[in-house]
């Protein structure tokens, strides 16, 4: 009888465990409960891998989502985003999934996808805590501390730890695929253009359509190009700079985008600031980009009247350079942050040109200018101000007022005092650097873009 006791009691203390480890998960909206267990029912920490996931914003390259695997499939119940911290950065939603990718629901597998704030882009740098390229460096690692017990599907118990688990430092190969690039990964790095006539070597990224890439294109299809040209602090060797900068280059890159409007991509790589605050530049450079259009428009299925080109800065002062030397190369330019000699300026009075510049940035001086050349010359300038700041009810009135208007040149400017935020919500002035903050987020200037034609 006491033998049969022993038994039953060994039973039942089984099935309380068993039940408390089932009665630790929660809903997704809440905490993680609180549970008891014995040394002897928790596995040791199981964290198998971290992957980050990161993409491009208008302030730059960041990681979105952090990528927990585990050996086993995961109970969604069991975990919160307050059951894991990533050094530095603020966990606001933890999902289960299946793969190493991004998600907005559970699906039952052995990765945990943590989900991390991302902030406005116009909040001032000094405040941000989400991860932004600082002076053009950015941040493709995470850390990461599990720290609550979490369950698998099978009722094991991966224990809360204070151990660190990190991904690699290293890129590339030595990654081990650790790091994730949404869109940039879907460019072609780093291709060389020898120019013939002026003997100089480019290099670029370019982004191929989709149905051209699956050798799905027809015969008579052609493709819009959208040069982005970057401003002179992106000037560097590496070819991923010009991409993780800003989103000036990947914004027609995204998925959404090709959907409903497929086209290559070019981004320039330049190792040098070929263009000055003086109306000087290094010719080479400039010849040499408008031959590698040319000879692109050769190799693939480009509809040379709907060749596009865009830039801030100097990649904006390179655009105007390049359409007053050949005014037929491009259906339209967008010039953010640019500015250039207004006479010398005066011949594109019948180009589309969009400009766009901030009234605390000096280079808008210089295209107030340039508007007061083109009207002097008999063309009509609509122009508009705008806080950069408002909701995107606000924007999307402000510039369909400002192309609501019978014209193919356009300017609109940053109010002075309204081109910044602080972490309070207040408006700060903006500068040269955030005009390109909400430049390629406005909305409809892509659209209007793809509207022009030659």
């Amino acid at each position: 009888m006491k033998k049969f006791n022993k038994s039953f009691a060994l039973f039942l203390g089984m099935a309380i465990v068993s039940l408390s480890a089932c009665n630790s998960t929660q809903s997704k909206g809440g905490s993680a409960a609180e549970t008891t267990h014995s040394p002897e029912e928790k596995a040791a920490v199981a964290i198998k891998n971290i992957k980050t996931i990161s993409e491009i914003f208008s302030d730059g390259q960041k990681v979105t989502n952090v990528v927990v695997e585990y050996e086993k499939p995961i109970d969604a119940g069991s975990i919160s985003p307050d059951c894991f911290e990533v050094k530095d950065r603020n966990v606001i939603a933890a999902y289960t999934n299946d793969k190493a990718a991004k998600t907005d629901k559970d699906v039952e597998g052995n990765c945990v996808i943590l989900k991390l704030e991302v902030q406005n882009p116009l909040l001032e740098d000094s405040q941000a805590t989400d991860g932004r390229v600082d002076d053009y460096v950015t941040t493709d690692t995470a850390t990461v501390v599990q720290l609550k017990d979490i369950q698998a599907t099978d009722g094991t118990v991966y224990a809360a730890s204070s151990q660190e688990v990190s991904t690699a430092a290293s890129s590339g190969i030595m990654a081990k695929g650790d790091k994730i690039y949404l869109v940039r990964s879907e460019f072609e790095s780093n291709h060389f253009y020898t120019d013939p006539e002026w003997k100089v070597v480019l290099h670029y990224n370019i982004f191929k359509p989709q149905s051209y890439r699956n050798g799905e294109t027809a015969d008579d299809t052609r493709y819009p190009l959208v040069l982005f040209m970057p401003d002179a602090g992106a000037v560097s060797k590496d070819w991923e700079v010009v991409l993780t900068q800003g989103n000036g280059g990947i914004v027609w890159a995204e998925e959404e985008w090709q959907a409903e409007n497929p086209c290559f991509v070019v981004t320039m790589i330049y190792d040098d600031k070929f263009i000055n605050d003086y109306w000087e530049y290094y010719e080479n450079y400039v010849e040499g980009t408008m031959n590698l259009v040319r000879s692109l428009s050769e190799e693939y299925p480009i509809d040379t009247g709907r060749i596009y080109t865009t830039g801030q800065s100097m990649g904006a002062m390179n655009s105007f350079i390049m359409m007053t030397k050949d005014p037929d190369l491009f259906a339209a330019a967008y010039c953010i942050a640019g500015k250039w000699d207004a006479q010398e300026l005066v011949p594109l009075k019948d180009s589309n040109i969009l400009v766009f510049t901030s009234e605390d940035d000096p280079a808008t001086k210089s295209m107030n200018l340039v508007a007061e050349a083109w009207e002097a010359a008999g063309a009509v300038v609509a122009t508009k101000n705008m806080d950069a700041t408002a909701d995107q009810e606000t924007l999307s009135k402000d510039m369909n007022e400002l192309f609501s208007q019978d014209t193919n040149l356009f300017y609109c400017r940053i109010n002075s005092g309204e081109g910044r935020l602080d972490s309070d919500g207040n408006k700060l002035s903006g500068n040269h650097r955030y005009t390109w903050r909400i430049a390629y987020n406005l909305p409809g200037v892509k659209e209007w873009l793809f509207e022009q034609s030659k």
